[in-house]
């Protein structure tokens, strides 16, 4: 088994709620490999006129 720790950059649409946050982060995490762990480590506004949000995470997954 192989671990590799990587910085993802994901785009948090206004249309998702926080409490479905999580599991919108999980469902993009898993196409890269098995999670092990994340988390958020920045959050950033977007300037365009849709509130969308960039995130950027830090995770370890398995190959």
């Amino acid at each position: 088994m192989k671990l590799s720790s990587v910085d993802y950059y994901l785009d948090w649409p206004s249309s998702i709620k926080l409490k479905n946050l999580r599991k919108f982060i999980i469902t993009n995490l898993e196409k890269k490999g098995d999670l092990i762990r994340w988390s958020i480590v920045h959050i950033q506004n977007s300037i365009d006129s849709f509130g969308t949000k960039k995130l950027k995470i830090k995770a370890v997954i398995a190959n």
